[in-house]
């Protein structure tokens, strides 16, 4: 047995168990811990941690189960509501990023060819989909307006390292102009080509697949079914020619759509952390303090002309595609970092002899400092673009912010009963958005960073604002029982396929709504009675389980046992 590998893995395990509760503890991201951690642990610090393929393949796991988990959260339908974002602003941010680095490269050095500059300048064009991606989970804003964005850009990243790859091996033969783009073209067409082979195969094998596995009722096959589907999908892109972490997107892209999703995501979530921990680990391990303070100056303009320039060329554009002020200066800063796949084009580039070893270390320490940065950038993100939009006074109308969602839910009414229901979508990562008549509510609300709109869901121009026709529930919390009455049939006639669900205050209003199309109806009156009721047995020493049954037969067929007294109250 390899003792090595063992040794490794039982340093990383207790540098988890300490990293993890020590961020807690001083509320700071773990990312930040875990990239200090490796500074210090790997070959350039005490050398605990040895930087071998073998630590890096299992790092690189780690971005493949991020994105496959992000795949659960998007599904096609929500992917073709921001293709424009995805196409339209994520390609113009690589393209212009690109040129613009690749620009101040050339100023900058000198005796570095054009073409490499080119190469180097869209190598900083990407961001660390790992590092952004976990910052936002951690901080329940995959998806808020700004999430959904960042996503849709780092969507579009992932997808241009292919031709970026295809063409710095084209770039160091020499090849001219009109073999390079045929060179390209055949790569492309291969890449689109095994794209629509991975797609039409994981949607018509993954859910036939998870119901059989399912139907053996084994924990353990379930999981490897799991493991399966993201290892193999990764496997094959990565075989095509195409990003690893690509195929698992479209993995879990496939079963975001299926009833499987919630316990995929549940069994992978634990192995995803640890993959995700081990490699911000091996990030921190590329950070060699004595180099970057022997070249300290070269360094820090570096990383404050890289974030700055990518900061700008982010918030113009956020602001071209007419997004409010405050996103745009969010979206810029939470991106403005370099991204893994630079270490990857880098080495490429090196390989290629398009780059030498000098200018490809200063630019990996460059992006891996920048990349440290992000829970600060993050941080310092929210801070200007909370303020930036109190001072404004800028409430965007919710077309704004809710013309790319898709698949969520609208709570009408944002009081007590209302705020629960945000507060708990936002915890699981649903999207949603809440519409409130009460103006100071709402001011409140949105200061919290709640995507609630002050508006009437009973005028038809409110619900199209919100995507009504695209969300998949409306919760009604509103106070006024004759408004829910009258607006459950309206919403039925509009939207046919909308889940509709409403509080009633009895179990007469219930009928009523459940008569005039609602899906669910919780009966307040009746359902915090029970509650109680619950509560007074389990004080008695009544078993939770036989407490919880016995609620569950009052609740069957409508609360029917309570039918007479409820006629009366």
């Amino acid at each position: 047995m390899d003792h090595g590998i063992i040794i490794d893995v039982l340093i990383f395990l207790a540098i988890a168990v300490l990293v993890s509760p020590l961020c807690h503890r001083l509320r700071v991201s773990p990312v930040l811990g875990y990239l200090i951690a490796g500074s210090v642990a790997g070959p350039v610090g005490l050398g605990l941690i040895a930087d071998n393929e073998g630590t890096r393949s299992l790092a690189e796991l780690g971005i493949v189960f991020l994105l496959f988990m992000i795949g659960l959260e998007l599904s096609w339908d929500r992917l073709r509501v921001i293709r424009h974002f995805i196409f339209g602003l994520g390609s113009a941010q690589v393209l212009a990023t690109g040129l613009v680095a690749a620009l101040v490269l050339a100023l900058l050095l000198p005796a570095l060819p054009f073409a490499s500059a080119v190469i180097v300048g869209l190598a900083l064009a990407f961001s660390s989909t790992a590092f952004v991606l976990q910052i936002l989970s951690e901080r329940s804003q995959l998806t808020s307006q700004t999430g959904r964005v960042a996503v849709a850009v780092l969507i579009l990243q992932d997808l241009a390292v292919v031709p970026l790859l295809v063409m710095i091996p084209l770039l160091g033969s020499g090849a001219n102009g009109l073999g390079m783009l045929t060179g390209m073209a055949i790569a492309l067409s291969k890449a689109a080509l095994a794209m629509a082979v991975i797609f039409v195969l994981a949607r018509l094998a993954l859910r036939p697949l998870f119901q059989a596995v399912a139907a053996t009722r084994s924990p353990e096959v379930f999981v490897a079914a799991a493991l399966f589907a993201v290892i193999g999908t990764s496997f094959a892109t990565e075989s095509l020619g195409l990003s690893h972490s690509l195929g698992a997107f479209l993995a879990g892209v496939m079963l975001a759509s299926t009833e499987f999703r919630h316990q995929v995501e549940a069994d992978i979530l634990p192995v995803r952390g640890l993959l995700m921990g081990l490699f911000f680990l091996t990030v921190g391990m590329t950070v060699d303090p004595t180099a970057l303070l022997a070249d300290l100056p070269r360094t820090a303009i570096g990383v404050g002309l890289l974030l700055a320039v990518k900061a700008s060329i982010l918030a113009a554009l956020a602001l071209a595609f007419r997004f409010p002020l405050y996103i745009a200066l969010h979206l810029g800063l939470l991106l403005a970092q370099g991204g893994e796949f630079a270490f990857v084009v880098l080495a490429r580039a090196q390989q290629s002899n398009l780059l030498d070893a000098n200018t490809a270390k200063l630019v990996t320490g460059i992006v891996a400092i920048s990349m440290a940065l992000t829970p600060l950038l993050a941080l310092l993100a929210e801070w200007i673009a909370r303020h930036q939009r109190l001072h404004s006074g800028d409430l965007p109308h919710p077309g704004t912010e809710t013309k790319d969602l898709a698949n969520h839910v609208i709570i009408a009414g944002c009081g007590r009963a209302g705020q629960i229901v945000l507060s708990i979508l936002r915890e699981q990562n649903i999207p949603y958005v809440g519409i409130e008549r009460e103006p100071l509510l709402v001011d409140a609300l949105r200061k919290r960073g709640e995507p609630v709109f002050f508006g009437d869901i009973r005028k038809l121009e409110v619900l199209k604002a919100v995507g009504g026709d695209r969300a998949r529930a409306v919760v009604l919390t509103i106070d006024s029982g004759s408004s829910r009455e009258k607006l459950v049939p309206r919403l039925r006639a509009l939207f046919p396929e909308l889940r509709i669900l409403a509080r009633a205050r009895d179990r007469r209003q219930a009928k009523g709504l459940e008569a005039g199309g609602a899906t669910a109806v919780v009966p307040e009156m009746l359902e915090g009675s029970l509650q109680l009721t619950g509560h007074v047995l389990r004080q008695l020493g009544k078993p939770a389980e036989d407490v919880q049954a016995l609620l569950e037969d009052y609740r069957k067929d409508d609360y029917a046992r309570l039918a007479l007294t409820q006629e009366s109250d």
